[in-house]
């Protein structure tokens, strides 16, 4: 099946990652993922409200209720960073697979749908290195980080009564976070002093969402809600480190330790202006004053509020259309204030979208946006980033007997 193709495509470049990317990454769990690969990125990472009936809601799990055919997408993401302190300038660039989601519905007319996937949660990318010289003598720190979290997802959505859909997702979270330091004072009376600590995380939680008044029809109102529940991270700690001066040897230490997630939650909207023009918008609160790693909360995490808003313009929906009549025309814009807080400076994040979504097939579309956007002060450091992404959205019928001709 054509779906299961794609499926296998999207796993396989998985395989040829390579990344990079900001020093605020070091914080925390690292930089919490919001923009995708679907069209969502086209629009500023909006979600929580958007309908469509040909797209894998990330962010909602009630929207699935209206999903008519089964439905794989997912798709690839280049980001390129451009930090800046006081004294100089460096680029960065990542790619990465950004995750796959399949869904397939079970019961039409009540909107019963099945959905997983795999989705990114969070990354941490970066690599720093600052020389120093005190006393005449002269040495180099280096700051390494790299993984992140992942989010297993599977869930269903359901239509108890018109216009009103309701949707559950159990969510795992995995994954692995990896920071070096290492100092190299340059001499030979000295050895390079370096630690490793490396935390493998694991934990459940869920995701409930509710959407009322969905259609696409001129004046179309729609509204979601979504809330996340906290969630225990429960994992392995090992630390490697070298004993400098004296000897060289590699001492390595393992020990539990137990994360606390706390609660997410968001309120979204989306209007047809008419059945070709869509505006959407969300609010997007996390409790990350009460995140805790063994019983204590990071000085540098603190709460955060995301905004955003976006239109879709689709030119026709006519089969016998043109190529870019047919084509979805996306802007967007966010305002993000991030959970880091550096110097006591809360880290916030503007960034703008332009997205299109191309026809491929009469059933298939292909995603294209490209973000630009500022994160943080040049008093601390500044991130300019770009991210340009790519993604695959396409459906077939399952469960259908072929009626036959004599």
């Amino acid at each position: 099946m054509r779906a299961l193709k794609v499926l296998t495509l999207l796993i396989f470049c998985f395989a040829f990652s390579y990344s990079s990317g900001s020093i605020y990454s070091r914080f925390g769990l690292g930089v919490i993922k919001f923009s995708n690969v679907d069209k969502t990125a086209g629009l500023g990472g909006i979600g929580i409200a958007l309908f469509d009936p040909i797209y894998i809601n990330r962010y909602n799990p009630a929207l699935w209720s209206e999903l008519a055919r089964v439905r794989i997408s997912g798709g690839y993401l280049y980001e390129g960073t451009s930090t800046q302190d006081k004294f100089k300038n460096t680029f960065l660039t990542s790619g990465n697979f950004d995750g796959v989601m399949f869904a397939m519905p079970m019961w039409k007319k009540y909107g019963l749908t099945f959905a997983t996937g795999l989705i990114p949660f969070s990354r941490v990318n970066y690599d720093v290195k600052k020389d120093s010289v005190v006393e005449n003598r002269y040495f180099s720190q280096s700051y390494k980080g790299n993984g992140g979290i992942s989010n297993f997802v599977f869930g269903f959505s359901f239509r108890p009564f018109n216009k009103l859909s309701v949707g559950i997702r159990g969510e795992y979270y995995f994954g692995t976070i990896t920071n070096s330091w290492s100092t190299d004072f340059g001499a030979s009376e000295f050895f390079i002093s370096s630690v490793k600590r490396e935390r493998n995380y694991g934990g459940f939680g869920f995701t409930i969402g509710i959407a009322y008044g969905l259609g696409v029809r001129k004046n179309s109102l729609t509204l979601g809600f979504v809330f996340s529940s906290p969630v225990k991270l429960k994992g392995v700690s090992t630390i490697e480190y070298t004993q400098p001066i004296l000897t060289q040897s590699l001492v390595s230490e393992m020990n539990n330790f137990d994360a606390y997630l706390p609660y997410r939650a968001g309120f979204g909207l989306s209007y047809f202006v008419t059945d070709r023009i869509q505006f959407s918008g969300d609010v997007y609160y996390q409790n990350w004053s009460k995140f805790k790693i063994n019983g204590e909360h990071p000085s540098e995490i603190t709460d955060a509020v995301r905004v955003g808003a976006g239109v879709e313009i689709l030119p026709s929906r006519e089969i016998v259309a043109g190529f870019f009549q047919k084509t979805s025309y996306r802007f967007g814009i966010f305002y993000n204030k991030t959970y880091f807080k550096v110097e006591n400076k809360q880290i916030n994040e503007l960034f703008f979208a332009v997205g299109f979504g191309f026809p491929v097939s009469f059933d298939t579309r292909l995603n294209l946006a490209i973000e630009y956007g500022l994160r943080g002060d040049v008093e601390i450091v500044r991130d300019r980033i770009l991210r340009i992404s790519l993604g695959v959205n396409t459906g077939e019928i399952w469960f259908v007997k072929q009626k036959l001709e004599d």
